[in-house]
Formats: C-alpha cells, sequence, structure tokens
C-alpha cells in the first residue's frame, strides 16, 4: 500500500508540473521579444517565474500574473508597463493576456496620455468576468517616453514606483507615493492622474513588479526580511558605468543569493532603461 501511494504521489506531481508547465508557456508567448531600441537608449527586460515544491519530488515552476510590455506607437513614442494580476495560476494569467490584448487594442494617440489610458483599460477590464471573478486585480505602471524631448510621462494603479539612477549615483522613486490610484479592476469610473519626470542623459530607470523586492531567505529566523527596495537601490549603485543587460543581470544575482539559493516565492519582471550620455 505504501508503494501505491507513493506511486499515485509521483504521478500526481508529475501532472500538476505538466499544468503548470502549460500556463506558464502560455503566459511567456506574450513577452516581447526582439525589443526595438530608439536612438539615445539601451533597453534590458526580463520575466523570471516563481519555483512552488512539491512535497517528495523536486520543485515546479509556478505560473503567476507578472507582465511587462515593451512597443513603439508612433516614431517619437517608446511604451513601457509593468503589470501584476493577483493570485497564481491559470486565473491570474488569463487575466494578464485579457490586459495585454485590451493595452494592443486601443491604439492612437491615447498611448501618450497615460492617465487617459489607464482609465480606459480600467474600465474595460471591470467589465471582464475572468478578472472580476473572485475578486481578482492587476497593478500596473504605465509610462510614455518621447525620446525627442526625454520626458515620461507616467501612471500608477497600485503599482510600485520605479526606481531612478541619476548620473551622480543617486537612486530613488519617481515620484513620492502620492501618485496614482487603486489597482485595475477593482471598480469602474476611476480616475487616474499622470506625473511627467524628464530623463537625464546618462540616467536610468528601473521598473519592477513585487517579486523582486520580495524576494527573502526560507531559511532565515527572521523570514519576513526580504530583498526590498533598499537591496534594488544598492544593486543599481553598485552597477554605476556597467551595460544594461550586465546590471540587469547583476541586479537578479543579487537577489537571488540573497534568497541563499531558495529561489523567490513570486515572479517577477523587470525592465531598465538606459538613456545613453550621448541620447
Amino acid at each position: 500500500m505504501a508503494a501505491v501511494r507513493a506511486e499515485r504521489a509521483r504521478e500526481l506531481a508529475g501532472r500538476l508540473r505538466e499544468e503548470m508547465d502549460g500556463v506558464r508557456r502560455l503566459q511567456e508567448s506574450i513577452i516581447p521579444r526582439g525589443i526595438h531600441m530608439p536612438e539615445g537608449y539601451r533597453i534590458a527586460a526580463r520575466y523570471e517565474p516563481a519555483q512552488v515544491g512539491v512535497v517528495g519530488d523536486n520543485p515546479v515552476v509556478m505560473a503567476g500574473g507578472d507582465y511587462y510590455d515593451i512597443f513603439s506607437p508612433d516614431d517619437r513614442t517608446l511604451v513601457l508597463l509593468v503589470g501584476d494580476a493577483s493570485g497564481h495560476g491559470l486565473k491570474a494569467c488569463m487575466s494578464i493576456m485579457a490586459m495585454h490584448t485590451l493595452i494592443r487594442m486601443l491604439a492612437g494617440d491615447r498611448f501618450r496620455d497615460t492617465a487617459a489610458f489607464v482609465t480606459e483599460v480600467n474600465n474595460r477590464l471591470c467589465e471582464n468576468s475572468i478578472i472580476q471573478g473572485g475578486g481578482g486585480f492587476i497593478t500596473l505602471f504605465y509610462a510614455a517616453i518621447d525620446t525627442r524631448t526625454h520626458v515620461m510621462e507616467w501612471t500608477t494603479a497600485g503599482h510600485p514606483l520605479p526606481l531612478l539612477h541619476t548620473p551622480g549615483g543617486e537612486v530613488r522613486p519617481v515620484g513620492d507615493g502620492s501618485e496614482g490610484g487603486l489597482p485595475l479592476g477593482v471598480a469602474p469610473g476611476l480616475d487616474y492622474d499622470a506625473a511627467r519626470l524628464e530623463l537625464p542623459a546618462g540616467g536610468r530607470v528601473l521598473l519592477y513588479t513585487d517579486g523582486l523586492a520580495d524576494a527573502f531567505p526560507l531559511d532565515a529566523a527572521d523570514g519576513h526580511a526580504a530583498f526590498g527596495v533598499g537591496g534594488i537601490c544598492a544593486a543599481l549603485r553598485a552597477c554605476r558605468g556597467r551595460p544594461t543587460e550586465a546590471t540587469l543581470d547583476h541586479l537578479f544575482e543579487t537577489s537571488h543569493a540573497f534568497t541563499r539559493g531558495a529561489g523567490r516565492v513570486d515572479d517577477t519582471s523587470v525592465v531598465l532603461v538606459d538613456r545613453t550620455a550621448e541620447g
């Protein structure tokens, strides 16, 4: 009987791994490939899924609700966004795919008016039964950079603020925390505000989901000691002068090292944008 139960447990773990892997592949299918870089900019982005342990077997990759996108709707606008749907698994994945489809459908000048754009996305998502079921929601940071004036207009819907790394070495949030509104899908008719920031030549801005900041070692005496914004800022400062991709590598390596090899328990999306000194 023990042997039969062990075999059934292995079969169940295998099916669970297959289902999770299928959902993860579906999610990763909308991650942008071959990012277009406007003149004067360098961009690196990465999505890394979480891991979940299966009793008596190896960890499996867990599909989550993270999402990022980068595209140019016209010859002078660079759109950046990161989002995070509540929960994990199929529902979170389908919520993100619904938002991705909606964002790509809303073409035209609305891309540059970030407040109006996020307001419209929220209203549409509040009509979506997948997101509304079970009290789901999506946090979103949406930005549009004018690549001629280098002004970034942005709107946040319950999402962590990106970090600006100035040419002088200072790392700080792009806002003071008073900007933004509730996550998407909570209620229709909400108003969202826009803020502006001029990206300095030689500066960089980091967009991320909370999986990066919330990384923590599972075997720590204080299980609530997370990598945090402080860890992200320190990793960025250590990479002053490094290329964009190398900085992203260091950020993920440092975060992973902080967990002492346990991996992040939430999936993570990161977008790093450099405005080159010559731009």
